[in-house]
C-alpha cells in the first residue's frame, strides 16, 4: 500500500511541476523576445469578475510599432490600476512587434503563479520522500 501512496504522492506534485515549467517557460520566453521599448496608451480597461475575490481588471492598451498599431490586453492587475489614456511603458517583440507585455505587471504575474505551483507541487513530494525515507 505505500508504494500506491508514494506513486500517487508523486504523481500529484509532478501534476503541479508541469504547469510551473510551462509557465517559467513562457514569462521567460517573452522576457527573452520582447527586447524593444514602447509607450502605449491605456485606452479601456476590461473588467471581470473573478470569483470570490471580487473584480480583476485587464488594461487594454495601443502602441506604435513597426509602422503599425498594436492593441494588446494586459495581465491581471489587483491595484493602481492605470486610468484610461494613461501612458504606459511596454516592452515588445521586435521580430513579431503584436506580442507584448507590461513590465512589472505581466511578468510578475507568471512569476507568482509559478512560485505557486512549484509550492504546491513540492508539498506532495516531500511527503513521498519523507515515506520514502523514514518508513
Amino acid at each position: 500500500m505505500e508504494i500506491g501512496l508514494v506513486l500517487t504522492l508523486c504523481g500529484l506534485g509532478i501534476a503541479f511541476w508541469i504547469p510551473a515549467f510551462i509557465l517559467g517557460m513562457i514569462s521567460g520566453n517573452k522576457m527573452r523576445k520582447c527586447t524593444a521599448d514602447a509607450t502605449a496608451t491605456v485606452v479601456r480597461i476590461n473588467v471581470r469578475n473573478s470569483g470570490d475575490n471580487g473584480l480583476s481588471y485587464h488594461p487594454i492598451y495601443e502602441y506604435y510599432a513597426g509602422g503599425s498599431y498594436y492593441t494588446s490586453e494586459g495581465a491581471y492587475i489587483s491595484r493602481r490600476v492605470p486610468p484610461v489614456g494613461a501612458k504606459v511603458q511596454i516592452k515588445y517583440n521586435p521580430d513579431k512587434p503584436k506580442q507584448s507585455y507590461i513590465p512589472g505587471y505581466d511578468n510578475k504575474v507568471y512569476k507568482i503563479l509559478t512560485i505557486v505551483f512549484v509550492i504546491v507541487g513540492a508539498i506532495p513530494i516531500l511527503v513521498c520522500i519523507g515515506i520514502l525515507l523514514f518508513v
